[in-house]
């Protein structure tokens, strides 16, 4: 059995979430960029949760040109 790297995991679950998650305004790059995180920050598990998750982040992330 072949085990699946965290860059993996994130991935396929960008995928899996792509459609529900672009139809409520996200940007491929922001899906992926959430992906990645929820797998490296171990926020949970599963496409379900990754999408509750992503909806209560949002659809834009933090601004580089604005800073914190």
């Amino acid at each position: 059995m072949q085990s699946s790297t965290p860059d993996d995991v994130a991935r396929q679950l960008a995928e899996e979430a792509r459609p529900v998650l672009g139809a409520e305004g996200f940007s491929d790059e922001r899906i992926d960029e959430l992906a990645y995180a929820f797998v490296n920050d171990h926020v949970g598990e599963g496409r379900a949760q990754f999408v509750n998750w992503a909806l209560a982040e949002g659809p834009f992330g933090l601004d580089p040109e604005e800073g914190f």
